[in-house]
């Protein structure tokens, strides 16, 4: 069993997914599974992965299940993962410290941690992140609540390394990763790693985001998870959030 996987979704686009994948393979002292699991029309992930496999045996590759949900994709890496611990690397973000899988399996293993948080760089946003601060606020509290995300605390999905066995809502699209983490978190806290650990690409076309309006789907998301939702969000949680979008929107 390996130290950890990270599982990377895959949708055509390969630079940015060489990129990542170059960024993942070079990771320093870490016992470590990577799982592609592609969703393209095409074989052009197929093909690449094949010849970079040939020179990095720990590569696995997965044909998607081509649901047309991009989540069943993130989904089906992590079914398939066998490490004790898992990071959901999207083609779009990339590692930035070679020792950051490493430091967090040692939190893990070491803190009794639910999660590991590594900081975030959002390559092609001018505003300086809000990590710093939300984070601040997060260890203030003891653990992340659900207004917390508001904040982008923790960021992409690459930012957070936890224990095989969670998967991602696929009824969600817009608060799917602020959901997860609200959820692995509810049980434990996290611990924060030094230092700018991943980068992420704020804006591309192939992004989800690029095809929704992602604030009046938080919107109707928001609803469906108040009715449903493990742990339950409280009303002052969901109040919080509601005026958060409101701002947001009144903004542009």
């Amino acid at each position: 069993m390996a130290e950890l996987t990270c599982v990377i979704p895959a949708f055509e686009n390969l630079d940015l997914l060489a990129r990542c994948l170059a960024s993942v393979t070079t990771q320093k002292r870490v016992d470590l599974e990577i799982v592609v699991t592609d969703d393209s029309p095409g074989a052009s992930v197929r093909d690449y992965v094949a010849l970079l496999g040939a020179t990095c045996g720990a590569i696995r590759y997965l044909e998607g299940p081509h649901s047309g949900n991009p989540i069943d994709n993130w989904n089906h890496g992590l079914d398939a993962a066998q490490g004790r611990f898992c990071v959901l690397v999207h083609h779009d973000e990339f590692l930035v410290d070679p020792f950051y899988l490493r430091r967090a399996v040692d939190r893990m293993e070491g803190a009794g941690v639910a999660a590991v948080v590594g900081p975030t760089a959002v390559i092609g946003v001018a505003r300086r992140s809000r990590f710093d601060l939300a984070s601040a606020v997060a260890r203030g509290l003891g653990r992340p609540v659900w207004i917390l995300p508001i904040l982008n605390w923790i960021g992409p999905t690459a930012a957070f390394v936890f224990r095989r066995g969670h998967r991602f809502d696929s009824a969600l699209v817009q608060l799917v990763d602020v959901e997860f983490y609200r959820r692995v978190l509810e049980g434990g806290r996290a611990a924060v790693l030094d230092g700018v650990c991943v980068g992420s690409l704020a804006h591309h076309a192939t992004q989800i985001s690029a095809r929704i309006d992602p604030m009046a789907l938080a919107r109707r998301e928001l609803a469906m998870l108040a009715s449903r939702s493990t742990p339950p969000i409280a009303p002052w949680e969901r109040a919080l959030f509601a005026a958060w979008l409101a701002l947001r929107s009144c903004l542009g």
